[in-house]
């Protein structure tokens, strides 16, 4: 049977980039009569709109590459919030691009202050075009089937709780699991029309089977990427004669990366510092009036090469917090946090003393997050490809923050630390930075219980807090 050349999600693509292009161009249309108003039928004004038509093709072209290059018109298992990130980027790189072919073109009759305000009006334009298009891509079809497949009872019935509350947003229903020792569930799983979810524990000649099948029967499957998957990622093709090789970079930044990164670091810090001192003063009072112990919390931790250095924090939680507990990661209803604290927590205005240590150079506004070194030491025996996440800067938000909660496990947060090494970028930090702004308004703060995590911590060598109880990343 043919595969047909067009199809409904064809029309609809091409339908998303003719409304982005009308929508682009209201947008400067927009910002003409903003600025100009009825002045637009001067014969000064008509020059000035006569510039923009010249440019109207070049704009127009470069909406549809940069449209179809960010794949906004895929609204297949989207999120609100890579709507945003696209949304930022289309407008930003459009913006740019309209000012260079505007000096290229000669055209210096478009007025750069339309531009800079239609950059305003093209972020809430895009945006709500792109919503109302998500919004009738996820009408036109029924929820997809998720099948999960792994080893045993208990990891599937785990990956389960874990990824079922995302799954609603995805349009995605689970069914049922499946053991992969069952060749003829499983092959029957792959060439129906659900979608597959590796655990973890399969093994990797299994896995690699399983998306070979997936692949030849046109079957979408998620997998829980291992370090060395992770360092595959963005990495170079080379040809060795007639051999082709991956070529995985080391772990880290250039120095010109570096160098970028510490310059916006400082200018952050400083703004933070400046701007949050009134607030921090009053935290200060309020904590020492409730119960008269230190204000702030401070304690040795790793950065970059494994290089101690001190970490501040408002404190949050009672001053003999482990005293009957030992070091037991912090929960929902964790009773050693102060009323106080709770709120400081929610507010992330604890973590706003780090900004000194980011000024000293110990850390980054965004990197992983610091750890303390007799528990690096445990990890980087229990978890392969630990160690590589000191390759950057500690820093005070991070992807593993903005992606998980504040006791995620140490495995799942190295995926994502990983990942934010192999894929840096200023544009990246900016979007962390953004998110870590929206978790604050995020009610998921912790996967379990302070009693759960009192269960699940037990042994001396996976223990995962602090000696005044204060870690939560």
């Amino acid at each position: 049977m043919r595969n047909k050349i067009f199809t409904i999600p064809h029309l609809f693509k091409l339908l998303f980039l003719l409304g982005l292009v009308l929508v682009v161009h209201f947008a400067y249309i927009t910002s003409f009569f903003a600025i100009f108003g009825k002045a637009m039928e001067n014969t000064q004004t008509g020059n000035n709109y006569e510039a923009y038509q010249a440019l109207a093709p070049i704009i127009t072209l470069a909406t549809i590459f940069l449209g179809d290059f960010l794949q906004m018109p895929r609204f297949f298992r989207k999120k609100n919030i890579d709507i945003v990130s696209q949304t930022i980027y289309f407008c930003t790189i459009l913006t740019l691009t309209t000012l260079s072919a505007k000096d290229l073109t000669e055209q210096r009759a478009f007025p750069r202050s339309v531009i800079v305000l239609s950059y305003a009006f093209l972020l809430m334009y895009v945006f709500g075009w792109e919503l109302l298009c998500s919004f009738i891509s996820h009408r036109m079809y029924d929820n997809g089937e998720l099948i999960i497949i792994g080893s045993n009872k208990s990891t599937m019935n785990q990956v389960r709780d874990k990824i079922n509350p995302s799954l609603k947003g995805m349009d995605l229903d689970l069914s049922r699991s499946i053991r992969y020792s069952d060749k003829t569930a499983v092959r029957s799983a792959i060439r129906s029309n659900a979608e597959i979810f590796l655990c973890p524990d399969v093994p990797e000649d299994v896995k690699s089977d399983i998306i070979l099948s997936c692949a030849k029967h046109k079957t979408v499957v998620y997998i829980v990427p291992q370090f060395y998957e992770i360092s595959l990622y963005k990495s170079r093709i080379i040809n060795l004669n007639d051999l082709m090789v991956m070529l995985v970079d080391r772990m880290g930044l250039t120095f010109e990366q570096r160098i970028v990164k510490r310059f916006m670091d400082i200018i952050l810090s400083l703004l933070a510092i400046i701007l949050s001192a009134p607030i921090m003063l009053i935290c200060a009072i309020i904590i020492k009036i409730s119960d008269g112990g230190p204000v702030f919390y401070r304690q040795e931790r790793l950065t970059m090469n494994n290089k101690p250095y001190r970490i501040y924090k408002l404190r949050t939680m009672r001053i003999d917090a482990e005293a009957a507990t030992g070091a037991v990661i912090s929960g929902k209803d964790d009773p050693r946090v102060t009323p106080f604290g709770r709120f400081l927590r929610r507010s992330k205005l604890d973590e706003v003393p780090q900004f000194y240590n980011v000024l000293k150079g110990d850390m980054s506004v965004v990197g992983p997050r610091s750890e303390r070194p007799e528990f690096v030491a445990n990890f980087e025996k229990e978890i392969p490809g630990y160690s590589q996440r000191f390759a950057v800067k500690a820093g005070i938000t991070g992807l593993a923050q903005v992606a998980g909660n504040y006791d995620t496990t140490p495995q799942d947060k190295l995926r994502y630390d990983l990942l934010y090494i192999k894929n840096y970028s200023v544009l990246q930090d900016l979007k962390i930075m953004f998110l870590t702004v929206r978790a604050i308004f995020s009610p998921h703060l912790y996967n379990r219980t302070f009693e759960d995590n009192k269960q699940t911590f037990v042994s001396s060598d996976n223990l995962i807090g602090e000696e005044s109880g204060e870690r939560r990343s």
